[in-house]
């Protein structure tokens, strides 16, 4: 095997979706995502936790009813609450039952018996939104508990404008419901399911009702006229009640399941809204337990969310004592945070992955290497563990096992640099993502390079430059066009520099700056060019030398 490419297990022409969305819902989608979908032990542990949850609640009776799912952007915390959402309404896809291709792709014994039985007791209806759009918050103020209820509504079929859902509900507990819109074709020239929409919904429900009840709706507009200066008001305690109510209307016998994505940023450094949050998952609780005990649900009303940030980090980036994390934590009992540790091995296991016969060629590499290859590569003065073993070679080649790491942390700071958008544009915003594109972009392919080539932090650059704020990529920019390069060192050290300022536990020495433009298996280190590089760019007066390294 000659080239990268040849090494590897998967077909490179297979695009990868770089975000899994929980309200993507096409079943060619879904079903993709299913069967490529990696879960490690961590992962697999975390189902366990909350399927055993989710299974004794009923018998259990209790008020925790919040799940918060964290993970950093990329982690995988979107897909996991998918899957979870999935599992529990277990739709069919592509002819499968979603429950069948879970199972099959975690071949876990305990979960799939855990997934059994819930399906078997406590059939579930699952309503999944990623409340960061622009659709589904419409003004500012707007509390979660409105956004839940208009989401519950559409899932239910009642209209999403709350004074025309109102009436339909009225009108449905009193049994004249489907008078009133077989009647909509007549008076109003079009369905009710189209009418209810327009513009003009008022005044169309307005007609009806004077149709149909003359004697208490005497005028075509008298209606619409009751409701001029009138705001509807939505409390908390009126959706959870609701919730409960239209359930039992409309899917009578099953439960109820919200799955929230991107919640961390929109309360992000909102007292009001992380509060609303916690009154909107407390009542939920309490009303989930009394409904339980009288025997009015079958199951409780569960809130699960997704973030970037840990619970903690979400209350401590808000600087109020106002928000009590203890309180918080309570309304939160069930936590899954997915850790970086996961996503070095969900990257090479669905990128990454080598045919059976290019193992014994990448452990001979290593075997002949490995001595010169930790030497060249070795970081100094770090916690980080540079050291490389033969089944991580294998495993992460042609990244190195800690370049993992490291991009993960590049593209963490990415974000969080000042005005960067927290949810990056650009195509390599994930590991996973970029590992692909490592090897496929026309920038890099890797793929077509030789078997020994490494992954090198310059590559990285060329790959995520479009994350970069405007002034740093101005910066490279006039470096490349303004020093003489004739070897390339100087642009690779620059680029080398420019990334690892996001990683704030890795000086920037110029060992370390070598370490990670080793382009070969077995080449020593380029320490001298890297040397010679930033004298270059300090006399040019580029770069400096400060307590971290250089910059």
């Amino acid at each position: 095997m000659e080239r990268i490419g040849d090494l590897l297990a998967r077909d490179l022409t297979k695009n990868i979706e770089e975000i899994i969305k929980v309200d993507q819902f096409d079943e060619q989608t879904v079903y993709t995502e299913i069967k490529e979908y990696v879960a490690t032990k961590n992962i697999k542990d975390h189902y366990r936790f909350l399927l055993r949850a989710i299974a004794e609640a009923p018998a259990e009776q209790h008020e925790d009813v919040g799940i918060w799912i964290s993970g950093f952007f990329g982690s995988g915390k979107s897909s996991f609450a998918k899957n979870l959402g999935y599992v529990l309404s277990n739709p069919m896809v592509m002819g499968y039952s979603y429950c069948d291709l879970f199972k099959a792709q975690l071949n876990d014994e305990m979960i799939s018996d855990l997934v059994d039985s819930i399906n078997k007791r406590i059939p579930t209806e699952v309503i999944m939104f990623d409340i960061s759009k622009a659709s589904e918050v419409r003004r500012g103020d707007e509390k979660i508990a409105e956004v839940i209820y208009r989401r519950l509504l559409s899932y239910l079929d009642y209209a999403e404008d709350y004074d025309i859902a109102e009436l339909e509900i009225e009108l449905e507990g009193d049994g004249r419901l489907d008078h009133f819109t077989a009647l909509s074709m007549e008076v109003n020239g079009q369905e009710w399911s189209k009418a209810r929409k327009g513009a003009r919904k008022i005044n169309y429900a307005s007609t009806i009702l004077h149709k149909m009840d003359p004697k208490n709706f005497p005028q075509a507009d008298s209606w619409a006229n009751s409701l001029r200066g009138k705001r509807p008001i939505l409390t908390v305690e009126v959706v959870v009640e609701r919730a409960f109510e239209l359930m039992a209307r409309r899917k009578k016998g099953r439960a109820l399941f919200f799955i929230i994505d991107e919640v961390g940023q929109y309360v992000a450094r909102s007292v009001d809204r992380i509060e609303d949050l916690r009154a909107v998952v407390e009542q939920f609780g309490k009303m989930s337990k009394n409904r339980l005990k009288s025997g009015e649900a079958i199951a409780p009303i569960w809130i699960a969310v997704t973030s970037q940030e840990k619970l903690e980090e979400v209350v401590a980036a808000l600087d109020s004592k106002k928000v009590e994390l203890a309180k918080l934590q309570d309304r939160f009992k069930f936590r899954v945070d997915l850790a970086p540790a996961d996503i070095r091995e969900i990257a090479s296991r669905r990128v990454l992955a080598k045919k059976d016969e290019a193992e014994p060629e990448l452990r001979s590499l290593f075997d002949r290497c490995q001595g010169q290859l930790n030497l060249a590569c070795r970081l100094e003065r770090t916690s980080r563990k540079s050291e490389i073993n033969e089944s991580d070679f294998v495993q992460c080649y042609p990244y190195l096992p800690h370049f993992i790491d490291i991009s993960i942390d590049i593209m963490s700071g990415i974000r969080l640099q000042p005005g960067a958008d927290r949810h990056l544009g650009g195509s390599n915003r994930t590991i996973i993502k970029q590992a692909h594109e490592m090897l496929v972009n026309e920038r890099t392919r890797l793929a077509e390079r030789p078997v020994g080539s490494l992954v090198t932090i310059d590559r990285i650059f060329d790959l995520v430059e479009g994350n970069l704020s405007t002034e740093k990529r101005n910066d490279v920019s006039q470096i490349a066009s303004r020093v003489d390069d004739e070897t390339g060192m100087v642009l690779r050290t620059t680029k080398a520099v420019c990334l690892l300022e996001f990683i704030k536990d890795l000086p920037r020495t110029e060992a370390n700056i070598a370490a990670c433009l080793v382009d070969e298996v077995g080449s020593s280190s380029p320490l001298s060019a890297v040397r010679d590089a930033l004298k270059l760019l300090e006399d040019s007066q580029f770069v400096h030398s400060g307590d971290e390294g250089w910059k």
